[in-house]
């Protein structure tokens, strides 16, 4: 018995795993970027980066 439109299902399935792991890969680059922003405020290149 074959079942119709596996293979849609397969590629949504795939392309929904990659799509949540670029989403959790952008969150923590984000997290990590205001963090390090956060840091260089107290820092003496604050005027570099303006």
């Amino acid at each position: 018995m074959k079942v119709r439109g596996f293979g849609f299902r397969l590629t949504g399935l795939i392309l929904g795993i990659i799509a949540t792991t670029v989403g959790v890969a952008a969150i923590i680059f984000s997290a990590v970027g205001l963090h390090r922003a956060r840091l260089c405020k107290h820092c003496k290149m604050e005027g570099t980066f303006q």
